[in-house]
This record gives structure tokens, C-alpha cells and sequence, in this order.
């Protein structure tokens, strides 16, 4: 994807107001080092770190609803994720301040995973993943910004629309994924969930949270939509991510 926004460095602003998207930076750092331990101790992770919903339904391991935002199932899995959130977080962490976009952020994931366990049909199944909060700040974006283009690869296809137009397009696209079943590892659910839960957000609380942003000199990023990707076959868990 490519959106028109701040330049792709991790300082924005004039050389007066120079701004630090530190809870960008510590989130990304976070997910790095949880990936590493992933990489280290699978199983472990997974067992206890991973959200089963059938457990959460029945109140048990409620802390994997937060835990399983920054867990995800394999390399490229964390890198789209990661540079998502590269290029999005800082905007919003800037609009909403610190406490703001930590609130954005965990309250999207939450709702994506809300959706998830509500809908899918797949609830034996562990989820890991971020892509709940990312599209969250999708949608505050486009809330913020609905008429900056964004520019999105699907499958052999390149779609260019105004924010407000992507993320509706987004919502129609897995909607439509989901009750299709077109590709059941990824947690469709929990994408619509995020982008909802980010819009419901702006709308919420911006009035408390929100700061004249800083517009910056346009710039042209890519961020290519995650797709499905076959697990080893000696690999005991079947992974929903998203």
C-alpha cells in the first residue's frame, strides 16, 4: 500500500517541533523481541501466549487477549505487520498523543479479536497476530485523513482510492473473504473488527485526544496486504493469524 503522509523517517516535524513516535518504536521493538522468543520456544508460546478462544469464551487465559497482538506466525507475518505499523502509527501517535494511541491501538485489537471469537467458526484453532490493531489505525487514518490516496495490491491487482473508499472496500473485500472461505487462516473477522473499532474510536474520543497534526511534505510508502501462507507440515498447531 502506498498512502501520501509524513516522510519515512522516525522524527517528523520542523527542525522547532520535532516529534519522537516512541510508543510506534517501543511496540514495533516489542513484537520483535516476542518473535525471537517464538522462534526460540514455539510450543510454550503458543500454549500459553496464543488466544484460544474456545478458553477465553469460557473465561480462562483472559490475558491472551492482549498477549496475542504481538505474536505472529512467521517471518513475512511480522514484517508486514511491523511495517504497517511503521507507517501509520506515528501519524496517530502524533494526532492523539502517547495515551491516546496506546488506547487506539489496544482498543482496535480488541474489538478485531471480539469479532473474531463472536464469528469465525474456527475457535479451536489459536490466533496470533497484530493485524487487528493495524487496520485499527487504518481506520482512524482514514477517519483523519479520508481523502490522502492509498494504493493497495490485491492478489495481481492495483487499486488506488481515497482513504474513506479504501477502508469501505476493505470492510466489502474480507467480509466477502470470510463468507466465501477464501483464505480460512486469516482471521478475516478481526480485520473488519479493527478497522471498526479504529473509526469508533476517532469518533469516540477525539474531541479529548486530538491534536492539529503536522502535514508534513506528501510522500509515497508501500505496504502489501498480507495473504495466506502454508505452515510446515510437522508444525502441530493450526494457526489462525491475521
Amino acid at each position: 500500500m502506498f498512502v501520501e503522509g509524513y516522510r519515512m523517517v522516525f522524527w517528523y516535524g520542523s527542525p522547532v517541533e520535532r516529534f519522537n513516535p516512541i510508543v510506534t518504536k517501543s511496540i514495533i521493538i516489542a513484537n520483535l523481541i516476542v518473535f525471537v522468543i517464538e522462534l526460540i520456544a514455539p510450543s510454550f508460546m503458543i500454549s500459553y501466549f496464543a488466544l484460544w478462544p474456545n478458553e477465553v469464551l469460557q473465561g480462562h487465559m483472559l490475558w491472551t487477549l492482549i498477549t496475542h497482538m504481538f505474536m505472529h506466525a512467521n517471518f513475512l507475518h511480522i514484517f508486514f505487520n511491523m511495517y504497517a505499523l511503521y507507517l501509520f502509527g506515528p501519524e496517530c501517535e502524533k494526532v492523539f498523543g502517547r495515551k491516546g494511541f496506546l488506547l487506539l491501538y489496544f482498543f482496535s485489537g480488541l474489538v478485531g479479536v471480539a469479532m473474531h471469537i463472536l464469528l469465525c467458526p474456527y475457535r479451536d484453532d489459536p490466533l496470533v497476530g497484530a493485524s487487528g490493531a493495524i487496520f485499527g489505525l487504518l481506520g482512524a487514518y482514514a477517519v483523519l485523513y479520508p481523502h490522502r490516496k492509498m494504493g493497495m495490491f490485491i492478489f495481481v491487482a492495483f487499486i488506488v482510492l481515497p482513504a474513506w473508499k479504501m477502508i469501505l472496500f476493505l470492510i466489502a473485500l474480507f467480509t466477502f473473504f470470510a463468507l466465501v472461505g477464501i483464505l480460512p487462516t486469516i482471521a478475516h473477522f478481526a480485520h473488519i473488527g479493527g478497522i471498526i473499532g479504529g473509526i469508533l474510536f476517532v469518533w469516540i474520543y477525539k474531541k479529548r485526544y486530538w491534536r492539529t497534526p503536522y502535514e508534513g511534505t506528501p510522500a509515497f510508502m508501500v505496504y502489501t496486504m498480507e495473504y495466506s501462507y502454508e505452515e510446515p507440515e510437522d508444525e502441530d498447531y493450526g494457526y489462525d493469524y491475521y
